[in-house]
C-alpha cells in the first residue's frame, strides 16, 4: 500500500529463509521447503537426525542468517508483484483489523483448506 509504485515497478523483494535445517556430519544442512526436506530423505534413507523447523529469522544467528538468507550466492528472494500485494493487504486488513466477524467469517471459511498449521 504504501510502496505500490516500487512494487508495479518490480523492485520489491522478500528474502525466504530456509524452512528446515538438520545435521549432516557436524555441518547444518538448510532445506527450503517440505520438498526440499522431501528429496533430502530419499537421497539419504540413513538420516537419524532430527530436522529443526525454522519458524522465524530469529532462530538463527547471524552467521546462518548471513550464508542462508542474505548472501547473494545462496539466498532465495522471491518478487513481489500487485496482485500477491494486493491480496496480502486485504488478508491481513482482516486478520488483523478490528472487525472480528469479518476475521471470524474468514477463518470459518479456510479452515478446511488449511495444510501446514504451526501453533
Amino acid at each position: 500500500r504504501q510502496m505500490r509504485p516500487m512494487v508495479e515497478s518490480g523492485f520489491i523483494y522478500i528474502a525466504q529463509p530456509p524452512l528446515f535445517s538438520t545435521e549432516v556430519g557436524k555441518e547444518n544442512t538448510y532445506l527450503k521447503d517440505e520438498s526440499a526436506k522431501e528429496k533430502f530423505l530419499i537421497a539419504n534413507p540413513n538420516h537419524k537426525k532430527e530436522f529443526q523447523r525454522l519458524k522465524g529469522l530469529g532462530e538463527m544467528d547471524w552467521q546462518e542468517l548471513r550464508s542462508t538468507t542474505m548472501d547473494a550466492g545462496t539466498r532465495t528472494l522471491l518478487q513481489v508483484n500487485v496482485e500477491e500485494a494486493a491480496e496480502a493487504e486485504n488478508v491481513m486488513s482482516v486478520l488483523m483489523g478490528d472487525d472480528v466477524e469479518s476475521r471470524k467469517a474468514f477463518i470459518q471459511k479456510n479452515a478446511r483448506d488449511v495444510r501446514n498449521l504451526d501453533f
